[in-house]
């Protein structure tokens, strides 16, 4: 299946060669879990994101257990700092 995956700030510098300005399909086996779609982006460990599930803010300890489906948006947002 294909999943829409969108990143925003200076996480967009990971989307895959060839990817719109901000976005891009990924290809994915039906019964992928969050995990498996951001380990297809070369994101490094230490790099801090927020991730969006259709709208839905996740923690990190629920990326693993949640499944994706072709109609799903996932969004990365760099954190948002205020002041």
């Amino acid at each position: 299946m294909q999943v829409s995956v969108k990143l925003f700030g200076g996480l967009r510098q990971y989307l895959p060669t060839g990817s719109a300005f901000n976005s891009c399909v990924l290809t994915v086996p039906d019964d992928s879990i969050l995990t498996d779609v951001l380990s297809l982006l070369p994101i490094p460990e230490d790099k801090a994101f927020i991730a969006l599930l259709n709208d839905v803010k996740l923690d990190k300890e629920a990326y693993a257990d949640t499944l994706v489906s072709a109609s799903d948006a996932i969004v990365l947002l760099p954190p948002i700092k205020g002041g």
